[in-house]
């Protein structure tokens, strides 16, 4: 399993990788527009920093986050549905929380209400609600040497 940041040449298998994992809830929620997903999906790929996971030499997931000044937002985890509840995310997630918590910063992100499984994956990680909306709940987390020395 290796991690490398994310080219030109990754984008098609990319976008293949996120609508397998996000287009039930997507559908779900407002229904898919293939087009407006591709652009969206470009978008982000232009806004965050995007990590792709490969195993074999095969791409199966990607990371992408965006550093921002207080905080680290990790925009999407997607991996192939073959992976997931394997230990991959877990283990993407811990090195990110290692790196955020070394930068004395939280991460912050957003969930599908629907991805239940998202959401307890997310919460086994120390992430806590910090708003629930609509569509979407926002989670939060913060080193756990950061509360106490808050306390």
């Amino acid at each position: 399993m290796g991690l490398r940041r994310a080219a030109c040449s990754d984008l098609l298998k990319l976008f293949e990788i996120h609508r397998a994992v996000f287009l039930p809830h997507i559908a779900r929620i407002w229904g898919w527009d293939e087009r407006w997903q591709r652009a969206n999906f470009l978008e982000e790929m232009a806004t965050a920093s995007t990590w792709v996971l490969q195993v074999d030499n095969e791409l199966t997931g990607y990371l992408q986050v965006q550093d921002q000044a207080e905080r680290i937002y990790l925009r999407n985890i997607a991996l192939l549905p073959v992976l997931q509840g394997r230990g991959v995310g877990t283990r993407l997630l811990v090195q990110l929380q290692a790196k955020a918590a070394a930068r004395d910063m939280p991460i912050e992100l957003s969930v599908f209400r629907t991805n239940v499984a998202a959401r307890r994956f997310y919460e086994r990680l120390g992430f806590i609600t910090s708003r629930g909306g609509k569509t979407h709940i926002d989670m939060k987390w913060h080193s756990p040497d950061r509360e106490q020395r808050r306390a």
